[in-house]
């Protein structure tokens, strides 16, 4: 179908058939200009308006686009000119709320004034691959004395909110007293904490079972790997006191055990569970002098370690009262212990 501009006149006036209507569409999209006179100025004003399609208005837009872009050279300047005044005008007031006062103190409020760096821990791990125990110091000066294949590690620095230990395998434990920093050993699931006293745990890797045992003071055993569950147990120890847990079979056992005294020599004394009142007579015995003592204060308290006879009398009970809250003092007959 030929396109006249009588068409095209009828086209824009919305007075096209549908046949005629797509016509002239498909030829608007192909001609680069429109007609410069498509109906007389009298006939456009008179015209009604109606809803124009989204088509028509696409093409209008290009049409617009195309002959606006050729003065582009013209309007460069024009167009440089206000964005550089935008740029200095957005700029003044930004610069007028940075001097506010409320303002600088919120963005104070929302900067950090430092940006914490996260420290990694660092850890620290002393394995006896010897088939002799070895025995260390830690930072806070307790002894630890561990078993041949067995394994500490602790962080560093040590001592924080508590003084940490994690344990796999034997080890013994001279934990120095300290209020502040509970001392804390875990393995297999397993803590105990001390505020100053001595024990052995053995917590083979291969084995089920881990076992606690007290020498001197108290102890506070506690699961603490029963994931969502309450925990299996939570036990206070007192000297001579083992614990013994299965956690396959989720057996536990608190018992008494047998008080030996493993070895004396001539410099040295080495007790393994001993009642503090037999330690104290082998002092007595050896220095041949008179410590006196309330039998019963010293009832529960036991003691595994050993004593070099090469010391003072004096210094050998400030130890041994210390490690188990008693006090000591020198008296006309000796010395006298007591709570």
């Amino acid at each position: 179908m030929n396109v006249s501009d009588q068409l095209l006149d009828k086209y824009f006036k919305n007075k096209c058939t549908p046949e005629e209507k797509l016509a002239v569409e498909s030829y608007l999209r192909e001609i680069d200009e429109l007609p410069d006179h498509l109906a007389p100025k009298e006939e456009w004003d008179d015209a009604e308006d109606f809803p124009m399609s989204y088509e028509k208005s696409d093409l209008m837009f290009e049409e617009i686009k195309r002959q606006t872009l050729g003065n582009k050279h013209k309007n460069l300047w024009l167009k440089i000119t206000s964005i550089a005044a935008t740029i200095l005008v957005i700029a003044g007031i930004s610069f007028y709320f940075l001097q506010t006062p409320a303002l600088k103190q919120q963005i104070a409020r929302i900067t950090p004034d430092k940006i914490e760096k996260i420290n990694e821990i660092n850890w620290k791990s002393i394995v006896n691959y010897t088939d002799k125990i070895q025995e260390i110091i830690l930072p806070d000066q307790s002894t630890v004395k561990i078993y041949p294949g067995a394994e500490i590690r602790y962080a560093m620095p040590f001592v924080s909110k508590k003084r940490e230990i994690f344990l796999e395998g034997k080890s013994y434990f001279q934990v120095t007293k300290d209020k502040k920093h509970p001392f804390v050993v875990y393995a297999k699931g397993v803590s105990t904490t001390a505020l100053g006293t001595s024990f052995t745990i053995t917590a083979n890797t291969k084995s089920k079972i881990i076992e606690v045992q007290l020498h001197t003071g108290k102890v506070w055993v506690k699961d603490i790997d029963s994931v969502g569950k309450n925990a299996m147990f939570s036990k206070i120890l007192l000297p001579g006191n083992a614990l013994v847990f299965n956690r396959i079979e989720n057996e536990l056992k608190v018992e008494k055990q047998n008080i030996i005294i493993a070895k004396n020599t001539k410099s040295e004394l080495i007790f393994t569970q001993a009642p503090l009142v037999d330690v104290l007579t082998k002092l007595e015995q050896h220095y041949k002098i008179k410590i006196k003592y309330n039998a019963e204060d010293l009832s529960e308290i036991s003691f595994t370690g050993t004593l070099n006879l090469n010391q003072t009398i004096n210094k050998i009970l400030t130890e041994l009262t210390e490690l188990n809250k008693l006090k000591q003092e020198k008296i006309a007959e000796g010395y006298l212990v007591k709570k």
